[in-house]
């Protein structure tokens, strides 16, 4: 027992790092604080008894204050101390506030575009003196005018340049390029919720077959999570599963996955999903990776990139033609007499005409026609005379 209290108390002589950061962090507020206020209410009266000595040099007011300058000074000072200690938290917590906000907002763009504008701020700094050093040689006496035009010139050239620049490939691609781009680079990909609950995804991320940063919207993460708590015993499991996938995916190595806080634009009236994404996904340059079909087709019509996976399974499904074999499994029997069922590996179905005796085998077929469903292809074939297939 004396052992555990012992521990307890050498823990708390050391504070963790992130806790001895935070305290180093308040001290510096504080202390930066306290400093600043006591600087003002020093300032201040010195400013007023100036004032009082041009104006009304006199006066009674202008009369104490010259004979009790120090009085005036200790007061400021302890005024300054106590009004700067008291709003110190206040002052940490908006500095803490704005400094998160600022990260998240730096988060929104990549690191090439924060490169391009420094330099073009830069740049522009650099016109901005050269173009205010007139106003300094041939007016040097009028030093406030001079001052105004500086100030005047960074602020407009210096947002100018920061501007231009972000928009030029400095770094062989340019912001948000997509891998059409001379340098191939992968432009980053913003996923749907269905993409993400259909599962796939994680596989072709796991073969390298998705490049590039790998973006989730924050309205995604929320879909998902309330499918993850609905009543629905079947949706609450597929809102589970993604959610385990969106883990495995930040956990697996080579795989650049980030949740990103994306708000809806205030140009903009539709609140739904979609749109956020589609707006998200062209802001930022990027492909839209999805399985809705309605949402690949605004997309496209924004000027979006987007990656289907239906339609990219689609043409990878086998080519068959009338009079091509194939071989395949009979797995049961068809709705009309003689019929036997069959799948090819994509999922098409294979009506076999005269199948109804092979239940069970692995036959070859020949395939007598092919009819376009709203769910996919359906084959319709009979037995092969030869035996043989020519489709593998």
């Amino acid at each position: 027992m004396r052992e555990t209290l012992m521990a307890g108390m050498e823990f708390r002589k050391h504070p963790a790092p992130g806790q001895q950061q935070v305290s180093a962090l308040s001290a510096a507020v504080k202390i930066l604080t306290v400093t600043a206020f006591v600087m003002f209410f020093n300032f201040v009266p010195r400013l007023v008894q100036r004032v009082y000595n041009l104006t009304r040099p006199q006066s009674s007011a202008a009369e104490y204050m010259n004979t009790n300058v120090e009085y005036v000074t200790i007061a400021g000072v302890v005024l300054g101390a106590l009004i700067g200690m008291a709003l110190s938290p206040q002052i940490e917590n908006a500095m803490l506030q704005t400094h998160r906000q600022l990260a998240r907002a730096l988060r929104r763009y990549p690191p090439q575009v924060m490169a391009s504008s420094s330099i073009g701020v830069v740049v522009g700094l650099i016109f901005a003196t050269l173009i205010s050093m007139p106003a300094h040689m041939f007016f040097p006496e009028q030093r406030t005018a001079g001052l105004l035009i500086a100030v005047s010139c960074a602020l407009i050239f210096g947002y100018l340049g920061g501007l231009m620049f972000s928009r030029l490939n400095l770094w062989g691609a340019a912001p948000g390029a997509s891998p059409d781009s001379p340098a191939g680079a992968a432009a980053p990909k913003v996923l749907d919720s269905s993409v993400i609950i259909d599962g796939r995804i994680g596989r072709l991320c796991q073969e390298r077959f998705i490049e590039g940063r790998i973006l989730i919207p924050s309205p995604v993460l929320n879909e998902i999570q309330r499918i993850a708590d609905d009543t629905d015993k079947v949706r609450r499991e597929r809102g589970r599963n993604a959610l385990a996938l969106i883990s495995q995916l930040r956990d697996m190595e080579g795989v650049n996955l980030e949740v990103v806080d994306v708000r809806r634009d205030r140009d903009s009236f539709d609140e739904s999903v979609d749109a956020q994404l589609v707006a998200y996904a062209k802001r930022i340059g990027g492909v839209l990776v999805t399985n809705d079909f309605n949402l690949t087709k605004v997309a496209g019509l924004r000027g979006v990139r987007v990656y289907n996976l239906n339609l990219l399974a689609n043409e990878f499904r086998k080519t068959l033609l009338p009079g091509d074999t194939v071989e395949v499994h009979v797995v049961k029997y068809g709705k009309e007499g003689g019929q036997g069922i069959a799948y090819l590996d994509d999922g098409t179905m294979v009506v076999i005409e005269s199948g109804d005796k092979f239940i069970g085998e692995a036959i070859v077929v020949e395939v007598s026609s092919i009819m376009q469903t709203v769910a996919g292809r359906l084959i319709f074939a009979r037995l092969a005379p030869n035996r043989e297939p020519t489709v593998q």
